[in-house]
């Protein structure tokens, strides 16, 4: 097959195999991991803190990527560390925010951190806390004593006589149209 192409290599990001008949088959080749690629992803991770974009810039999926991390304790160790750097930048941008009050996005320089607001911000911190305490949900009603038995049973009555009500005026409509 690559013969009818002319001589070279297939284009990027496809290969050649045999098939089960053993004819050529042109394949698509997927990305393999490098030193390159797991530095890429670390330095992004550690730049926005956002894993996302950080599988992106090294060229593979999140499914790839936490597929790695799950089977390779050093890279979850780097992981860890990048993204600790990355909430640490996080925490930084929004002190100099309060700072400075609100700014736009130097030119150039488009980091998702930085683009996001500060309630994103915030949010993704609240995340990160309740990740580094050991996977644990925040619950920031934990607090807070469960409701009156009285006071539920009297809000749904209202709720209840709310919706007789008006069935009752459409039934009132549709007699009177």
């Amino acid at each position: 097959m690559a013969a009818r192409r002319g001589a070279g290599a297939p284009p990027e990001g496809r290969g050649v195999r045999q098939d089960k008949q053993g004819r050529a088959q042109l394949v698509r080749v997927r990305a393999r991991w490098s030193q390159e690629a797991e530095a890429v992803f670390l330095a992004e991770l550690a730049t926005t803190a956002n894993v996302r974009a950080a599988a992106e810039a090294a060229g593979f999926s999140t499914t790839a990527i936490y597929r790695r991390r799950a089977s390779c304790p050093a890279f979850r160790a780097a992981w860890d560390g990048a993204l600790d750097q990355g909430y640490a930048r996080i925490e930084a941008l929004l002190i100099e925010r309060a700072c400075d009050g609100p700014s736009e996005v130097p030119a150039g320089d488009e980091r998702a951190a930085q683009a996001m607001t500060n309630d994103q911000l915030m949010n993704l911190l609240r995340l990160h806390r309740a990740s580094a305490r050991g996977g644990a949900p925040q619950r920031y009603d934990a607090q807070a004593k469960p409701p009156d038995i009285a006071a539920v049973r009297a809000s749904i009555l209202r709720k209840v006589a709310a919706i007789e009500r008006a069935d009752a005026r459409k039934t009132a409509e549709r007699d009177g149209a």
